[in-house]
Formats: structure tokens, sequence, C-alpha cells
């Protein structure tokens, strides 16, 4: 059966682990470099660390690399920005680790590796035509049309948080008005629920959700406002691609039902494609180990 190294490169660390075909992981590692680390030392960090999964876990056929970033697919160097880990602006680690190893490297948006982890082992197992949404700080995630994820040119994926949802809005400085980004990730429900109670602390949105639950005023508004947005935003990828479900996933899924019920209660508004019959809204399934496993499934993808 064949295995695969996944990699999930974040703000804080990177999380690694060795995935078989059914989606288990054998073995788990992690490793942190300070932000101003340079290629050189990251890259050296990876090497290490891959290493040490080697000799404690068992054999691979392939790595996968998942980033907060948008890597070409053929050299692996990033385009545009990583102000998460902007070491790996100067230098392309799937190269490096590919020459170390031997092995064949395949690397990707950490959005689209999370739609390839629950392609293969979560939620979206059965399904041909959707869209998964990563929830975090910002928003990201990718496309599948009949079983296959969507690239742009270069083979960059969507940015699902820049879709313009309230132009009007100028109060936020945005490169796009009103974007879904700045409306509805976690960093947003924050900020809402801040300014519905002026002067207390959220934490983060994690708090506000566990407010919410506990039926908080507040927190259920602020709850509610970005589920709508979210909501508007499902609208307008089912209308245009006639989606059968959208997948919410990061870190505000972690939340549970509540958001997902929340969206899927708007959803109808905001879709004509079917009438009668808008997009399930389903949550992602691998929870804390979907950056991992996503990046594996990018390796066991690629090399099928």
């Amino acid at each position: 059966m064949p295995v695969a190294i996944g990699i999930d490169i974040g703000g804080t660390s990177v999380k690694l682990g060795a995935v078989d075909a059914q989606g288990r992981l054998l073995a788990r590692g992690r490793f942190s470099v300070p932000r101003e680390a340079g290629f050189g030392e990251f890259a050296a960090a990876a090497v290490a660390a891959v290493e040490t999964l080697l000799r404690s876990g068992p054999a691979a056929d392939a790595i996968g690399i998942g980033v907060p970033g948008y890597p070409l697919p053929d050299t692996g160097m990033l385009v545009g920005q990583c102000p998460a880990v902007p070491a790996l602006m100067h230098g392309s680690l799937s190269q490096v680790l590919g020459g170390r190893f031997g092995l064949p490297v395949a690397i990707g948006n950490d959005g689209v590796c999370a739609t390839h982890g629950e392609m293969r082992f979560g939620v979206a197992r059965d399904l041909r035509r959707f869209a998964l949404m990563t929830l975090g700080t910002g928003i990201g995630g990718a496309i599948v049309i009949d079983r296959r994820v969507v690239d742009g040119p270069a083979g960059l994926p969507p940015e699902f948080g820049c879709m313009s949802l309230d132009p009007a809005r100028e109060d936020i400085a945005t490169p796009v008005p009103g974007m879904v980004e700045n409306l509805a990730s976690a960093s947003a429900l924050v900020a809402r629920y801040a300014a519905l109670r002026p002067g207390f602390e959220a934490g983060g949105a994690e708090h506000v959700f566990d407010r919410a639950k506990a039926g908080e005023a507040e927190a259920r508004q602020a709850v509610e406002e970005v589920a709508r947005w979210l909501a508007q935003s499902i609208g307008i990828m089912a209308n245009m691609l006639n989606i059968e479900a959208a997948i919410l996933g990061g870190g505000m899924s972690l939340a549970g039902p509540m958001l997902a019920e929340r969206v899927a209660a708007h959803v109808p508004r905001f879709t004509l494609v079917r009438p009668g019959r808008s997009p399930r809204v389903l949550l992602a399934e691998l929870g804390n180990d979907a950056g991992v496993i996503g990046a594996a499934a990018l390796a066991l993808d690629a090399a099928a």
C-alpha cells in the first residue's frame, strides 16, 4: 500500500506525517523555525524533520507539501506573497526535498490540499461537483468539477476570499471592496463581535462560537451575519457552477454544526440554479489533521 509524507506549513509551525492510502496517519512530526529565518534554514529544518519521520515510520513513496501561498506546480516557486512564511518566497522546497530523498514531490496551496484530502478520505468521497472553503484568518479553497480540482492559469487556485459581496463597503482597506474575507473569516467574526460588544475581549473565533452556543445575543448576531455572508458567496458559486455541495473547512469548521446549520438556513435565499434544491452545506471531516492528510492526498493523487 502506498504511503506519502504530508507536510502542512503554517505560520507558527510545520506539521508532517506519514499517511497511507486509507488515510491513516502512521507517524507524526513537527518543527518550527523563527519567522525571520531564511530559506536555507527553513529547508534544512524540513529535511531534518523528514529524515526523522522516515527513520521512525514507514518508507514513503511520495511527498506532498501544503503551503499558505500560491506555488507553481512545475517549479514549486511561490508567486505573489507569502506573509505567513516569508522564507518560502526565496527557494523551492519541493525541489530541495525531491533532490534529497529521490521521491516525487507535489506542492499546492493549503486549501487545494484540504480539498484533495476531503475527496480521498473525508466528506467529499462521493461528491463530484462541489466547492470547499477554508475558513480561518483568511478564506481560501478550491472548486471541484467531475472529481477534478479546477486550476486557473499556471495551475493556481481561485481567490475565494476576494469575492465582492458588498462593494459599497469602504471602511476596510482591501484590494477588492467588500470582499468576503473581510466579512466572514475568523478575524471578521471576532471584529464584528467586538463592534457589537465594545470593550469586551472576544479572544478568538472559537470563543465567539462558544458564547453564541450559550445563547449570548451579541455572539449569536455576529455568527448569523457571518453565516449570511458565507451563504451569499456559496450562492454565487452555486448559480454559476451548479455545485451539489459547499464544504466548510479550516479552523472555523471546528466550531461544529452550528456554523453549517446557520449557513444552510440562508443559502436558499441566494440560490436559483435548482429551484427547491439548494446545494448542501457540509462540514469538513478531517479536523486538525486536515493539513497533513490533505498534503499527503495531493501527493497520492499526483502519483496515481
